[in-house]
């Protein structure tokens, strides 16, 4: 039961000590769950709480991942209502807050001074987010333990939708927060990502990716479900894959629409392969020296001098597929920095640069007409073998 007549959180013990100062904190409210999740996250939590009386000699964990996760979730929701709305206008001493004032240092600091530019909400925002993954994935560990369960194979899916949801929600955060922070981005494209970015921070426990741009919810989740076969190194196998995995054909379309050998068909590599875009160079030079038309997961480890198995797998984990963001972003901003041949944005970037740019009014996103007499799709080529790997991209600088 929520208090009625308490302010929200926190406050200070009204007795004071001392000459007018106070030592203790206190902290007492209770949260409904739908005050720390979404509308699916309550029904899914609540089944995990149904799913307690048949876990058996697993019930004392899984008991504990409830009570602790919620516990300290509730804390950080109840610590983010503490703090003003992102939009309110409010003065702190001689200095005013406000949407504006914030957008503006966000702007202004860059990425290397982000952290000192976030107003503890957003730091707040961010933090829940990653606890949320935390939770579901400790409850995930619990309830596959419970080998003998009938239920545990849906509940295990319906865990698994409910942490990519959450890594998803964290990777638009990224996109938005490169947008804002990156030097090359026009400042009607940073204003609008800085506008998406605080509704991120302000909508963390009720944001969902699909409102905010669908067509990269639905890439991200078929790359996560669509392996790998290299082949020959086109891209058109790993393309069929993603459209077999309901990626939203839009996505692709978008990219096949730039012909030649454009940033953005590079970026899109990248994404499709999960390997930089100097290592996808370095494969196709080795096939043409051996006379190679396709090749295997194996062939690529030798070619670029990994141990057996060392390429990266994707498959089903949505942390690996934030992980691969971050490289291929890295990657990405060297090239920018020191003006070197390759993408200088990931494939994402580029897409929501257009989405963005779209909503200001320059409608780039819309591709251009297919031709009267379109080619048709091509053939899935041979291949030499299939697997989800991919590789790490060695760390560099920013952009």
């Amino acid at each position: 039961m929520l208090p009625s007549d308490e302010p929200k959180f926190p406050f200070a013990d009204p007795t004071p000590t001392g000459e007018g100062s106070q030592s203790v904190v206190s902290l007492r409210q209770d949260l409904p769950l739908e005050r720390i999740f979404a509308p699916k996250e309550v029904a899914l939590t609540q089944r995990v709480q149904k799913f307690l009386p048949v876990a058996g000699s697993y019930a004392p964990d899984l008991r504990r991942a409830l009570v602790t996760g919620l516990n300290g979730l509730a804390g950080i929701v109840a610590a983010m209502e503490a703090y003003p709305s992102l939009r309110e206008r409010r003065s702190l001493g001689t200095r005013v807050r406000s949407l504006e004032s914030l957008m503006q240092t966000l702007i202004e600091r860059g990425e290397h001074g982000l952290e000192w530019a976030l107003p503890t909400k957003a730091v707040l925002s961010r933090t829940f987010a990653i606890a949320k993954v935390n939770f579901f994935t400790s409850l995930a560990y619990c309830v596959d333990a419970c080998k003998h369960v009938e239920d545990r194979e849906p509940l295990l899916k319906e865990l698994a939708a409910g942490i990519e949801e959450a890594v998803y929600t964290r990777l638009a955060e990224e996109l938005y927060t490169a947008f804002v922070t990156s030097k090359t981005t026009t400042h009607p494209v940073k204003v609008l990502a800085a506008q998406n970015l605080v509704a991120v921070w302000e909508g963390r426990v009720r944001f969902a990716t699909d409102r905010f741009c669908p067509l990269l919810r639905s890439a991200w989740a078929a790359r996560m479900r669509a392996p790998r076969a290299f082949g020959t190194m086109m891209g058109a196998s790993e393309m069929f894959q993603l459209l077999f995995a309901d990626c939203d054909e839009r996505f692709i379309e978008w990219f096949t629409h730039h012909a030649g050998k454009s940033v953005q068909i590079q970026a899109f590599e990248e994404f499709l392969f999960d390997l930089p875009y100097e290592s996808l160079e370095r494969v196709r030079q080795r096939m043409s020296e051996d006379g190679k038309n396709v090749v295997g997961p194996e062939q690529v480890e030798r070619y670029l001098g990994f141990l057996p198995g060392e390429l990266r797998r994707l498959l089903g984990d949505p942390k690996a597929l934030y992980s691969s963001y971050r490289r291929r972003r890295v990657k990405a901003q060297y090239r920018t920095s020191v003006g070197a041949p390759g993408p200088k944005r990931t494939a994402e970037a580029y897409l929501l640069e257009a989405l963005l740019l779209d909503e200001a009014g320059a409608r780039t996103f819309t591709p251009p007409p297919p031709p009267s007499n379109p080619a048709p799709l091509p053939p899935l080529p041979a291949t030499a073998g299939n697997g989800p790997e991919a590789a790490e991209a060695r760390p560099t600088a920013a952009g």
